[in-house]
């Protein structure tokens, strides 16, 4: 929690750095600010605990007094001749420690208030993120495209030269050309997704249509996630959904308390003053009362609201329960993806695109000597093709696990969580 707290200190100093223009270059760290500074959920979120903050002083006070004019004994409607003309100031005053119990509640309810604040900051972090990979993938997917039709387009040279010579038939340059048209045809829906990306990552931050979105990038290769124990030892310790949770059970603690004061009377005051017009006497009155919330026509209702609490309590102890389970669950699902699409990523790009690469080559200058056929050379290039399209798929997913861990977890980079050593070193 204390990264958060660091983080939003240093927002308002580099939002002023990272709006000054637009950026050519989208840099995830200024926009995670920018999200923070700009997304619209954010700040009603902000906005929601600022209202319960303020909810903390009323809980506290006592209901406003009531002030009372009365004219008594009018005769008809003559109103300057009545008996009595009395003004009455009366108070309910709740018994101190009632007074006290609510705003200890009202406390409670605004930090659950923080607690949900810091909460949707984790969520459209994390959102940001997954946009993110899906607006490189969406471009890389773009970019692999017009490359395969470059590709495409030295093969159908060569066909074409074969076919002059008469070694390929007219067959293998009409298959090329339909190979190459279907290259075309993808990439205008390429296009379009790339579009929507770009609409989706907008939207996140709030930025208007008008302003284009910068160069996207993975400049370094991913990297694996913390031991599993340490990051579900710091999600039970600082996911702010569990630290609710956990309150919650407090706080209906407290609501027990407050319903077992009911039996305990509240307390009512009032002074009158009385004018006797006709008399030409004033006089004062005093007058105090009590509730009674043990009379047999109430007493029922007063158990009801304990046994009310009671169940409340418990109720939100078994969903504290049931939350932990759920995290830890999301944080062991989220931790098995992203290190089998890192390892499927890695071995991607250590592995089988050099060796389809390199294939795809040596058939192009074998096809080129007439060393092999067509059909291998097409062949080898669609495994090509397609091979560098899951590649770029499987680092998107990737990115989306981790940040979806990230999430999970309740941090916005997972290389913040402190190992076993270092808490120990602390």
């Amino acid at each position: 929690m204390k990264h958060f707290i660091i983080f939003i200190a240093l927002v308002t100093f580099i939002s002023s750095v990272t709006m000054a223009q637009q950026p050519e270059k989208e840099e995830m760290q200024f926009l995670i600010v920018e999200a923070l500074m700009k997304n619209p959920e954010i700040a009603a979120e902000f906005q929601k605990m600022q209202a319960a903050n303020q909810r903390i002083t009323q809980a506290g006070s006592l209901d406003n007094p009531e002030l009372i004019f009365k004219l008594m004994e009018i005769p008809g409607t003559e109103f300057n001749n009545s008996m009595y003309a009395n003004i009455e100031l009366m108070q309910m005053v709740r018994f101190p420690t009632k007074l006290s119990m609510q705003k200890q509640i009202a406390t409670v309810q605004a930090e659950h208030a923080h607690h949900d604040h810091l909460e949707k900051m984790l969520e459209i972090v994390s959102q940001i993120k997954s946009a993110y990979a899906m607006l490189w993938y969406a471009r890389t997917a773009l970019e692999l495209n017009k490359e395969n039709q470059k590709l495409l387009e030295q093969i159908l040279k060569a066909a074409g030269t074969q076919y002059a010579v008469g070694k390929a038939s007219q067959q293998d340059v009409l298959k090329t050309s339909i190979e190459l048209a279907k290259l075309k045809t993808q990439e205008a829906s390429l296009q379009q997704e790339a579009h929507s990306a770009e609409s989706m990552f907008r939207s996140l931050l709030n930025r208007p249509a008008s302003l284009t979105v910068g160069e996207v990038e993975y400049s370094e290769p991913p990297t694996s996630a913390p031991p599993l124990n340490a990051m579900l030892r710091y999600a039970f310790a600082n996911r702010p959904m569990l630290m609710h949770d956990s309150l919650t059970i407090y706080e209906s603690g407290l609501s027990l308390d407050l319903m077992k004061q009911e039996y305990i009377p509240d307390l009512k005051f009032s002074i009158e003053y009385v004018r006797l017009p006709m008399l030409a006497e004033n006089r004062w009155s005093v007058s105090a009362g009590i509730t009674l919330p043990f009379a047999p026509w109430t007493l029922a209702k007063s158990s009801a609201r304990v046994e009310e609490a009671t169940a409340m309590r418990s109720m939100n102890e078994y969903k504290y329960l049931a939350s932990k389970r759920m995290v830890e669950a999301r944080i062991n699902d989220a931790y098995a993806k992203t290190n089998a699409y890192l390892a499927e990523w890695t071995s991607f790009e250590k592995t089988i695109l050099p060796q389809t690469r390199q294939s795809v080559q040596i058939l192009l200058s074998e096809y080129q000597t007439g060393q092999t056929s067509y059909l291998m050379l097409l062949d080898g290039y669609r495994m090509y093709k397609e091979t560098r399209m899951e590649a770029a798929m499987a680092r998107m997913r990737y990115e989306q696990a981790r940040a979806t861990l990230e999430r999970q977890v309740g941090v916005t980079d997972l290389v913040t969580i402190p190992l076993a050593s270092e808490e120990k070193n602390k």
